[in-house]
């Protein structure tokens, strides 16, 4: 057995609070001497030896450049292998499956969309098990140097337990999504709602980096938020933290597919966009295509933009103000329009604030990511979840 066989089979050492600590220290400078990890971590010298020749003896930890002699033995640096460790991460939402590898940094060294040939559950994931092993082979890489497998689905989700417990846009329901995928790839899976994979993206790499409080909307193939409290994800005990799609939210307005009317989900979700406009011209519209009927001053496309800013701008001002968001990201093909819908919802915040006389303020802002959101989040999982209890994602 390899030494990266017996380190991916045994994280016993790997989940000892000391051994974490020491990892997420290099994962956080890059690199260490003994000595720097000694008064960063605040251990005794002569554990930080017998850890370091523990992770070592695994693989984990290399040996590096040496430093500058300050009077005695030159001081030798100490770095993880990234090399060796990687992350497989999976977005799946109807429209727009994508599965990827990712290195421990959480650099993408390799991403493609996935065409289902059913949505029903088990053969979608053995679809997304399929396409994984295909990928890892064109990189060489072999599954026991793979740490897990982050998933972001859309819908209501179980964390704990890895279960899709309810999502509309697939169809499914109570479905054991980590059991299921872990069985077929031999890999440990962490499952997260696709909004808060993308909120935990932003807190870690995007506009939230720094944030304590902060919310990512995720409007485009349906509606939800995902939002980070004092730099944790807020979930409640159910997990329908932040499902605001099916809310009402103007009297009288759009009729919503739930049967309600004024939810946010018809103003923001663009499969009826796709459907309203196929219906008024017979053609069908892209994604990047509607963006430029948008430019053009088309008057559909227009309205329909309008529409959609100042449902999220009510959005915002009602979330943002309860929660005292200090960011709030907005998503997807919506998130593209500066000054259409993401200033105009910055103007209504502010209006709202100055009028109200409540001492707050909040930075609303488009996507740091585009399609790879839902995937970093998803992989930052792993990540953190390799690293408990001194969890880290990926790299700053």
């Amino acid at each position: 057995m390899s030494l990266m066989s017996r380190h991916i089979n045994s994280t016993r050492l790997v989940r000892t609070y000391n051994a974490s600590t020491v990892l997420k220290t290099l994962y956080e400078h890059g690199s260490c001497s003994r000595s720097q990890l000694t008064e960063l971590t605040g251990m005794s010298p002569a554990t930080i030896t017998r850890i370091i020749t523990e992770l070592m003896q695994q693989g984990i930890v290399l040996e590096g450049t040496h430093g500058k002699s300050t009077g005695g033995r030159r001081p030798i640096y100490l770095h993880i292998d990234h090399t060796k460790l990687y992350i497989a991460s999976v977005k799946l939402v109807r429209d727009d499956c994508l599965v990827a590898v990712l290195d421990l940094r959480g650099q993408i060294l390799a991403k493609e969309p996935l065409r289902p040939s059913s949505f029903e559950a088990r053969a979608l994931l053995s679809d997304v098990a399929s396409s994984l092993r295909a990928i890892m082979a064109s990189l060489s890489i072999k599954p026991e140097h793979v740490i897990g497998v982050g998933v972001s689905a859309s819908g209501i989700c179980h964390p704990v337990e890895g279960i899709v417990i309810r999502s509309l846009n697939l169809g499914w329901k109570d479905v054991p999504v980590a059991d299921i995928l872990g069985e077929l790839l031999g890999l440990p899976v962490l499952l997260e709602n696709d909004a808060n994979a993308c909120a935990l993206a932003e807190h870690w790499l995007g506009n939230a980096r720094e944030t304590m409080n902060s919310m990512y909307i995720k409007a485009e193939s349906g509606a939800g938020v995902g939002i980070i409290s004092n730099q944790a994800l807020l979930t409640g005990s159910r997990f329908v933290t932040g499902e605001i799609g099916h809310v009402p939210l103007i009297p009288g307005g759009k009729l919503c597919r739930c049967g309600q009317r004024g939810c946010l989900e018809p103003y923001v979700y663009f499969q009826g966009v796709k459907e309203d406009y196929k219906k008024a011209t017979g053609k069908d519209i892209t994604h990047a295509g509607f963006v430029e009927l948008v430019r053009e001053g088309c008057q559909f496309a227009v309205d329909i933009v309008n529409d959609a800013a100042s449902a999220l701008a009510l959005a915002c001002a009602h979330w943002g103000i309860i929660l005292d968001l200090e960011v709030i990201t907005i998503g997807g093909v919506w998130g593209e329009f500066q000054q259409e819908i993401v200033d105009h919802c910055q103007k209504y915040y502010d209006s709202i604030l100055e009028q109200s006389v409540i001492p707050s303020s909040v930075s609303i802002r488009g996507a740091s990511f585009d399609d790879v959101a839902d995937l970093l989040g998803a992989a930052g999982l792993v990540v953190s979840n390799w690293f408990t209890p001194a969890a880290v994602p990926f790299a700053r």
